[in-house]
């Protein structure tokens, strides 16, 4: 893995690692910038963290209902970064789970939970904009990150907001 793809990494597991954080510190909610829309993110029973200065890497995996929050935080206080999750998202009528992999920033598994309709185009073109959709929330979640991990209160605020959740019980 050349540099730039272990600095792409790092971002992208740190991005996974903020939505755990802000999908337990804010009940999972939302606000996409400008409108105001809300919706709900939240940890779908299944994520894998990895520790990436060790050699080889220590990884540990947890799906099903054995996975707590405990064990999340537990994970990254051993400086553990998610590697990848499966998420859900509700907005409105709408329901998409899929896993999201850090490294390259890809999403696999994708299911979307739509209002049902009869007509082929209309279904197809439905799931082309519930995709792009998806795209939009999870572009501005990464813009949330982006600003806030970046922002002139992130060493004041943020961080140490994220540090007092992840000491809490």
């Amino acid at each position: 893995m050349d540099n730039e793809q272990q600095k792409q990494g790092s971002l992208g597991r740190d991005f996974l690692t903020y939505l755990c954080y802000k999908s337990d510190d804010n009940g999972g909610q939302f606000e996409l910038p400008g409108s105001g829309e809300q919706f709900v993110l939240f940890l779908d029973r299944k994520i894998a963290l990895e520790d990436d200065q060790e050699v080889p890497p220590n990884t540990v995996t947890y799906s099903g209902d054995d996975f707590t929050e405990k064990d999340l935080k537990q994970a990254i206080r051993s400086r553990k970064k998610v590697r990848e999750a499966r998420f859900r998202i509700d907005k409105g009528e709408n329901t998409w789970v899929f896993t999201l992999k850090a490294d390259r920033f890809e999403i696999s598994g994708l299911k979307i939970d739509m209002p049902a309709v009869q007509d082929l185009d209309e279904k197809f073109y439905g799931r082309i904009y519930s995709i792009e959709t998806l795209q939009s929330l999870l572009d501005a979640c990464y813009e949330q990150f982006i600003e806030s991990v970046n922002g002139k209160n992130w060493k004041t605020t943020g961080y140490p907001r994220f540090q007092k959740w992840l000491q809490s019980k």
